[in-house]
């Protein structure tokens, strides 16, 4: 047994083909998925951990929209203690906005119609437009205009979990997160540093913005295929396990994200091709094979195959129409699982996890131009960008990286050859779904010097925000006094690409040049 409660063991012991399990790592190397960890947990042990370095079992990542799914339990729990229903009016709980009513379709508005999604919205909202709304959350819910029954229409809407959110700390008296922690994550043997973020509010947000680990992840669908018990204790009601992960609403058609919001397909426009999936519970997607999952954007996933008594959590920054991990699953492994005798454990000693690696690229730091460091005054530009400035860093064999704008100066040092890790409040919320923390985010920066054409240097740097999806890539072109710099990301609701910003020297002898980012 782990340190995190799961058992360990050889996929064979549990009668899985391991051939099926080196073939989808070996795919997804060689195809360049951008997996950040994947864990297969199978008939009571876990027989395969892959984490790929820099990501490791300890990190934290951002689960996105899987939040959801704990959202579910913690409604769930609420249910069982007998302090709500899912028959509950909506507004019941939120005397003080009644004023808000515009409909009387929002009067029959119920819990459940929350937990499926068909809240009676003609749009969803992102959790990505609400993270820049600093008024009530609850209220611009409320405010919506209702095109619908309620019940009628399936729209995906992250606004109608974090509703569940607030419903849940209005009965209980306290955040769903320490509800869950009291509950579900210490008898778990949880993350006891997981984190969830907080509306202006002071509720935690529903539908995303929770980071937990992969094992976390993992457990969560352990506790779900196992009826809501977990080691031999009723954490979860079993009748609320079977309600959320059953299909509610059948063939669940879902339209394309816009980076504000999710649009039907009608409303998507001609052309866009609509994602159809197998229907929805309380919060959770089904799936193929009588499967079920709780899915988060960039590629968060947990997959509950429950004929097969197997569980797949994986961590990724991919897109979200990229389906070459789900096929990996569903042809490769799911075939496999249950396919060969079972063996004893001690036939075969327990094997070290496949740990494969993200690269920072190769040292070129004796490519550096002479006088690259220095200070830029930057022209005009959308992202306020105001200076930057380039320097010798105090790792070993690094760059430090200072931008200032109109939120302050902001800091990424970058080794050449080598990752180096801190955190940093550089803006990042255009290129990361809207995500830019006030105490910042944890990142690992390499750099290396690239050639260009007619004369220009190239710094080009690597950020990799360790506990999200997202990977930066920053270019810092130089010649004779001039700085061009470029930034983009590897996967985004919206524009991947910034604008490119352009600066010049400034004389350290003059007073723009002594006072320092």
């Amino acid at each position: 047994m782990h340190k995190d409660g799961l058992l360990r063991a050889t996929p064979q012991s549990r009668g899985v083909d391991p051939h099926a399990i080196a073939t989808m790592l070996e795919t997804i190397e060689r195809e360049g998925i951008e997996l950040h960890s994947l864990l297969i947990w199978s008939r009571n042990a876990l027989v395969s951990e892959t984490y790929w370095l820099p990501f490791t079992a300890d990190r934290l990542h951002m689960m996105h929209s899987v939040t959801k799914s704990f959202t579910s339990m913690a409604v769930g729990l609420a249910v069982g203690d007998g302090l709500l229903e899912i028959d509950d009016a909506v507004l019941k709980f939120f005397p003080e906005h009644r004023a808000i009513t515009q409909s009387p379709r929002l009067e029959r508005m119920r819990v459940r119609h929350l937990l499926t999604m068909t809240s009676g919205h003609a749009q969803g909202i992102s959790g990505g437009a609400w993270r820049r709304l600093r008024t009530s959350w609850v209220a611009d819910f409320l405010a919506q205009p209702m095109a619908h029954e309620p019940g009628e229409v399936f729209v995906y809407d992250s606004a109608a979990s974090y509703m569940l959110s607030a419903i849940v700390q209005k009965v209980t008296g306290r955040p769903i997160h320490d509800y869950l922690a009291e509950r579900i994550f210490t008898p778990m043997n949880m993350s006891d540093d997981m984190r969830w973020d907080l509306s202006p509010e002071g509720i935690n947000s529903g539908g995303n913005g929770l980071r937990c680990r992969t094992s976390d992840l993992l457990k969560l669908g352990i506790l779900h295929l196992q009826g809501g018990i977990w080691n031999d204790k009723v954490l979860l009601s079993p009748d609320w396990v079977e309600m959320a992960v059953s299909a509610q609403i059948r063939d669940v058609v879902l339209g394309v994200f816009t980076g504000e919001a999710y649009l039907g397909p009608d409303e998507a426009g001609e052309g866009i091709p609509a994602v159809r999936r197998e229907g929805y519970g309380f919060q959770w997607w089904r799936g193929p094979y009588e499967s079920y999952s709780a899915n988060g954007l960039f590629g968060q996933y947990c997959i509950v195959l429950p004929e097969q008594q197997t569980v797949v959590a994986f961590t990724a920054g991919i897109a979200d129409d990229d389906r070459r991990v789900h096929e990996l699953i569903f042809e490769i492994l799911r075939p496999a699982l249950g396919a060969v005798p079972i063996e004893s454990p001690a036939v075969h000693p327990e094997r070290r996890p496949a740990r494969f690696k993200i690269q920072p690229g190769p040292e070129t730091a004796d490519a550096a131009p002479g006088c690259w460091h220095g200070q830029y005054s930057m022209e005009a530009n959308q992202q306020q960008v105001q200076g930057i400035r380039l320097a010798v860093g105090s790792a070993r064999q690094s760059i430090e990286f200072t931008l200032v704008d109109h939120r302050g100066t902001h800091v990424v040092e970058a080794g050449f050859g080598h990752w180096v890790e801190g955190i940093t409040t550089i803006s990042g919320a255009r290129l990361h779904h809207s995500y830019e923390p006030d105490g910042g985010l944890r990142v690992l920066a390499c750099a290396r010097w690239i050639e260009g054409d007619d004369g220009w240097m190239c710094l080009e740097m690597d950020w990799l925000f360790i506990e999200t999806a997202f990977r930066d890539t920053v270019r810092c072109w130089l010649k004779g006094g001039v700085l061009r710099v470029e930034r983009e990301v590897n996967v985004n609701s919206a524009e991947r690409v910034l604008p490119p910003l352009k600066g010049s020297a400034v004389d350290p002898a003059s007073p723009e040049g002594n006072a320092a980012p």
